[in-house]
């Protein structure tokens, strides 16, 4: 290979990477990127999270906000978000100490990034494609760890669930989940 080759390789190469950056920054971002991570129950991101997988909701994914029984909607209309996965990494009746937020963040992250490109969640619903969504692993406070009933008894304490919306805040009305 001669050597403009590779000069003409190596230019378009830094092209593309200052591309992806700018676009990254400027807001754009496949839905195949680290899920962001909330914390729920006492002392954390989301004062309440009562959601199961497969549940529908209207409510915005921001700190200081939460997902609390008034806030279920069914997926047929208008909402805000879906659960799409949960699982409880460790169980809810044996004793544990809280394994830290960042051990749960990066658990969550993994876990929710498995559902990402999955046949799990369909390619489009309710004319939203899956590219224009937003996943964010929601995983329990220290508190919520401690006493998982402090959190009611639909979500328990100690499950990670993935939460899809719309990456633009627009409502989402279909089901990506597959059941």
């Amino acid at each position: 290979m001669s050597r403009r080759v590779v000069v003409a390789a190596g230019a378009v190469a830094a092209v593309l990477v200052v591309l992806l950056a700018g676009a990254l920054m400027g807001g754009w971002r496949p839905f195949a990127a680290d899920p962001d991570v909330l914390t729920f129950g006492p002392d954390g991101d989301l004062a309440a999270f009562t959601l199961f997988e497969g549940q529908c909701a209207r409510g915005q994914v921001a700190p200081g906000d939460g997902f609390g029984p008034a806030a279920d909607e069914q997926c047929g209309n208008p909402h805000d978000v879906e659960v799409v996965a949960t699982v409880a990494p460790i169980g809810e009746g044996r004793p544990v100490s809280y394994p830290g937020e960042a051990a749960l963040a990066a658990f969550g992250r993994e876990f929710c990034a498995l559902y990402v490109d999955s046949d799990l969640l369909v390619p489009a619903a309710g004319g939203v494609d899956r590219d224009d969504l937003r996943m964010t692993a929601i995983v329990p406070s220290r508190a919520a760890f401690a006493d998982p009933q402090s959190t009611g008894p639909v979500s328990g304490g100690r499950q990670v669930s993935c939460l899809i919306s719309s990456d633009d805040g627009e409502q989402l009305t279909d089901r990506f989940s597959v059941i």
